[in-house]
C-alpha cells in the first residue's frame, strides 16, 4: 500500500474516533453549565486553561521532542531510553508544579490550586503517552484510552455531583479531569510497555541534549503558542467578569473541542507518514505526503466552518443553560480562527522536519502580540465576543507570517481548483444548515435537520465536483470490508 493511501487510512480511521471524543467534549461542557453555577463553571475553566498553560511552558519542549524521536528511539532498543528519559524530566515537573502549586494555594488561601497540581500530573502524563502511541502506530489503542478519558470526564463529575444542579464549587469537575486523564494515562503506558521498559537508571544524558537541542527553541514557542490560545480567556475575564466569562468560555469550547479533535485526527494520520516519508527520501518524498495532508484537512476542517457558524445559536441555546447564549456567536468566531491555526501547523512541518524551530518562536512571538493588541481593541469595540474575533485576526496572520517565511524551505501546495471546489461546496452547506434553523420547531428540531441537511449537501456537492471521489471510494471499501 502507497504512503498516501496508508496516510489516508490511517487519517479515516482517526476523524470518525476523533468527532466522538469532540462530541463528548460537547456533551460535557453542557453538562457542567447545567449542574454548576456560573462562577463554578469559570473556576474550572480558569483552572483548566491555566494547567494546559503550564503544560505548553514546561513540558511542551519535552512532547514535542519525545514525539519527534520515539520512532527512531524505540526502533534502537524499543524505547527504553527515551521513554526513561522522559520520566524522569516528567517526574522533575511534576514536583516543580507542586511546589508551585502548594505555595499559592498556602498564601491565597484557595485550594483550587492543588486540584490544578493534579490536572497538571495526570494531563501531562496522557498528552505525552498519546502521541507516542500515535508515532507507533499504536492506533486503535490511542483511541481506546482518548475516549476512555473523554467518557469519564463526563460521567465521573455526574456522579461526583450527584446529579445536583447549580452545584457551587468546581471540585467534581476537577477531580473529574484528573481521573479521567490518569486511567487514560495509565492504560497507555501499559500499551506502550513502560512497566518493562522504563528504570531511572537509564537515563540517557546524549538524550537529553538531543531533547534540549530540538526543544529549547520549542520552550518560546510554548509560550508564544500559549498566549495566542489562551489570553483572551483571561483578558474576558479581567474585562467583564465571572459570568460574561463563563458564556464566552463555554460556548468557545464548543467550535476548539470539536475543531481540535478534527485537527488532531487527521494530522495523526498525516504526520507519521510525512516524517517517515522526511527519513526515507527527504523533501521530494515527504511534501506529497504533505500536500495530500492539508486537502484533506481543508476537504473536512471547511464545511465545519460553514456548519458550526451556521447552527451556532440553536446549538448554544440547546445544549447551555439559560443565557449562555448571548456568546453563541463565539462558536463561528473560534471556528474560523482554528481553521487558520491548522493550517499553520501544516505549514509548520518544514521547519519541525529540518529540526530548525527558531522561525517558529518567531512567527508565533509575532502573532502572540498580534492577539493581545487585536484582542483588547475588539473586546473594547464590541464587548466579550470580541475577544474570538481578536483569535482570528492573530491566527489569520500567523498563518500568513508562517506561509511567507517558510516558502524559502517547502510550503505545501493546493490547486486554486481544489480549493474553489471546497469553498463552494462548504457555502452551499452551511446555507442549507441555516435553512434548517429558520424552521418553526425547537432548537433540538433545528439541530436534527441541519446537520445531515448540510452534511448531505456537502457530500453531494464534493463528489459532483469530482474533489472527494477518492475519499468516497476509500469509505465504501472499508464499509464493504
Amino acid at each position: 500500500m502507497s504512503s498516501k493511501n496508508t496516510m489516508t487510512r490511517d487519517a479515516m480511521l482517526f476523524l470518525p474516533a476523533k468527532v466522538v471524543e469532540g462530541l463528548l467534549v460537547i456533551a460535557c461542557s453542557s453538562l457542567y453549565t447545567h449542574i454548576f453555577t456560573e462562577s463554578a463553571v469559570t473556576a474550572f475553566n480558569l483552572t483548566n486553561t491555566t494547567v494546559q498553560l503550564i503544560y505548553l511552558i514546561l513540558a511542551g519542549w519535552m512532547a514535542n521532542s519525545a514525539t519527534r524521536y520515539v520512532g527512531e528511539e524505540f526502533r534502537a532498543d524499543q524505547g527504553r531510553g527515551l521513554f526513561s528519559t522522559v520520566s524522569t524530566i516528567y517526574l522533575l515537573l511534576c514536583a516543580l508544579v507542586a511546589v508551585g502549586c502548594v505555595s499559592g494555594a498556602v498564601i491565597l488561601r484557595d485550594p483550587v490550586y492543588l486540584g490544578g497540581a493534579i490536572m497538571f500530573c495526570s494531563y501531562t502524563a496522557f498528552q505525552v503517552l498519546n502521541a507516542a502511541l500515535i508515532q507507533l502506530g499504536r492506533i486503535r489503542a490511542s483511541i481506546f484510552w482518548s475516549l476512555t478519558s473523554a467518557v469519564l470526564k463526563l460521567a465521573v463529575a455526574f456522579v461526583l455531583c450527584g446529579g445536583k444542579a447549580n452545584y457551587p464549587l468546581p471540585y467534581p469537575a476537577i477531580f473529574a479531569n484528573t481521573i479521567a486523564d490518569g486511567v487514560a494515562a495509565i492504560g497507555a503506558a501499559i500499551a506502550l510497555s513502560l512497566p518493562v521498559v522504563v528504570r531511572l537508571r537509564f537515563f540517557s544524558k546524549p538524550l537529553l541534549r538531543k531533547f534540549l537541542q530540538y526543544g529549547v527553541p520549542l520552550m518560546g514557542v510554548s509560550i508564544s503558542v500559549a498566549l495566542l490560545n489562551q489570553i483572551d480567556k483571561y483578558l474576558v475575564v479581567g474585562f467583564y467578569g465571572d459570568i460574561l466569562y463563563a458564556y464566552y468560555s463555554q460556548n468557545n469550547s464548543i467550535a476548539s473541542g470539536l475543531f481540535t479533535m478534527i485537527s488532531v485526527g487527521i494530522m495523526r494520520g498525516v504526520y507519521p507518514a510525512v516524517l517517515r516519508g522526511w527519513r526515507e527520501g527527504g523533501r521530494e518524498a515527504a511534501k506529497p505526503l504533505l500536500d495530500q495532508g492539508v486537502r484533506l484537512y481543508l476537504l473536512i476542517a471547511v464545511p465545519a466552518v460553514a456548519g458550526l457558524a451556521a447552527v451556532a445559536l440553536p446549538m448554544s441555546r440547546f445544549l447551555f443553560a439559560k443565557g449562555y447564549d448571548a456568546g453563541a456567536p463565539v462558536i463561528a468566531y473560534t471556528a474560523l480562527a482554528m481553521l487558520f491555526m491548522g493550517l499553520t501547523e501544516y505549514a509548520n512541518k518544514a521547519y519541525e522536519l529540518e529540526q530548525s524551530t527558531v522561525q517558529v518562536l518567531q512567527n508565533s512571538a509575532a502573532a502572540a502580540i498580534i492577539k493581545i493588541i487585536s484582542s483588547v481593541i475588539l473586546l473594547r469595540a464590541f464587548g466579550f465576543t470580541g475577544g474570538a474575533m481578536g483569535s482570528i485576526v492573530a491566527f489569520a496572520s500567523y498563518f500568513v507570517i508562517t506561509c511567507v517565511r517558510v516558502r524559502r524551505r517547502f510550503l505545501f501546495h493546493i490547486p486554486a481548483k481544489t480549493i474553489a471546489r471546497i469553498l463552494i461546496s462548504a457555502l452551499l452547506c452551511g446555507a442549507a444548515a441555516y435553512g434548517c434553523t429558520l424552521l418553526p420547531v425547537g432548537n433540538l428540531m433545528r439541530l436534527i435537520c441541519a446537520v445531515p441537511a448540510g452534511a448531505v449537501v456537502y457530500a453531494v456537492c464534493i463528489v459532483a465536483s469530482g474533489e472527494g471521489r477518492t475519499e468516497l471510494q476509500a469509505v465504501l471499501r472499508r464499509l464493504k470490508r
